[in-house]
């Protein structure tokens, strides 16, 4: 715990979490999983109420049950100031546009390599996302 950030990463794709739950624990990050927005909205309140929040959300946008935007919508009106971080698909110029209106300013679009995933991360906890 202490210093050690935790992140929470939201994708359908359980091969993506799984390579990115390795390479970021590799990198020394705490992580967790969630399968869409529904879960990871569950995950977030749980954290918190345990003491130990996520400083970071990474959520895939496309996903069933609950959209990445979608759950950034939810956190919002449940005003959790988690800060959050989008996957999207190269290209996606009018996501990219509307997270930014949802105050979602960082993203990594598809495809990407593990190494460039914490490479992201830790520049964008440095740098402090929003």
């Amino acid at each position: 715990m202490g210093d050690t950030p935790r992140i929470l990463i939201v994708d359908d794709e359980a091969p993506f979490r799984f390579s990115a739950t390795v390479a970021l624990r590799q990198s020394g990050f705490r992580v967790a999983e969630a399968r869409d927005g529904a879960e990871a909205i569950v995950k977030i309140l749980e954290a918190r109420d345990a003491g130990d929040p996520f400083r970071l959300v990474v959520t895939d946008i496309r996903m069933p049950t609950m959209s990445g935007s979608e759950l950034i919508d939810a956190l919002a009106a449940r005003e959790i100031g988690t800060p959050v971080c989008a996957i999207t698909c190269f290209g996606d110029r009018g996501l990219v546009t509307d997270l930014a209106a949802k105050g979602c300013t960082e993203y990594l679009e598809k495809p990407f390599s593990p190494e460039e995933l914490v490479a992201w991360i830790t520049r964008v906890l440095s740098s402090g996302p929003r």
